[in-house]
């Protein structure tokens, strides 16, 4: 079925991992998996015996805790500081490239590559955005993978606000009309949600069974505009 047309769209935005990116957010490891690769990546003698991998995401999550004393109702971290944190807290010494170090270890545990058709659709005159949970080595990964750098860019990491809260949607709303904006994601709840509420059109894209989060038990999340599988649809949206 073609997805339906919607008017007077003028802006495209977009998710990144899931969505342009094939990813599995480190989901096709299980735990004892990751915590082999995180051992072999550190590759130093004398290292805890208990699990070093939830050791780092209790980190994570007491991050997470301090954040929303804050008021910050979905927060994200800044993964470099939870590294330092890591090899701090554990007496290890620092590797000399931390960035480097992190960067390689994501790509060991969550590797992406180009979502069929992600180059065409950046290529499309509407395209300016792009809204996503990320870090400080998404703009690298985008740079290697030969994907164009919209004029707009809101990721978590710079904020420290995470989808599916509203705080990065509330801040395109200021730089583009929602009305005139369809958003584009593969996950209901982080991606459709929070746009809705914000006022922009939307479109779930499904293209990718890995990464597709429908949410159908959610009858409270609100419907995406249009549903697509392949980005070609984009054009029948636009009424091209």
């Amino acid at each position: 079925m073609a997805p339906p047309r919607i008017p007077d769209i003028k802006h495209l935005a977009f998710d990144l991992y899931g969505t342009l990116l094939t990813s599995n957010a480190g989901g096709s490891y299980t735990l004892p998996e990751r915590e082999k690769i995180l051992r072999r990546h550190l590759a130093l003698p004398n290292l805890p015996g208990y699990s070093l991998v939830t050791h780092f995401e209790n980190l994570i999550a007491q991050d997470h805790a301090s954040s929303r004393k804050s008021g910050i109702d979905f927060p994200e971290v800044e993964i470099r500081e939870i590294w330092n944190r890591f090899f701090e807290s554990l007496k290890l010494p620092l590797p000399a490239d931390l960035e480097s170090f992190i960067t390689t270890y994501e790509h060991l545990i969550n590797p992406v590559t180009l979502m069929p058709g992600t180059l065409e659709i950046l290529s499309h005159p509407f395209t300016c955005a792009f809204v996503s949970n990320a870090q400080f080595y998404t703009p690298p990964i985008l740079a290697q993978l030969g994907i164009p750098t919209p004029k707009i860019t809101l990721y978590s990491f710079e904020s420290g606000h995470a989808k599916p809260g509203r705080y990065l949607f509330e801040k395109l709303a200021q730089k583009l009309s929602p009305a005139e904006t369809l958003y584009l994601g593969n996950d209901r709840l982080n991606d459709i949600a929070p746009a809705h509420q914000c006022g922009f059109r939307t479109a779930l894209f499904s293209g990718d069974s890995t990464s597709y989060r429908p949410h159908d038990h959610r009858l409270d999340l609100p419907r995406p505009d249009a549903t697509i599988s392949e980005f070609t649809q984009i054009s029948e949206i636009l009424g091209e």
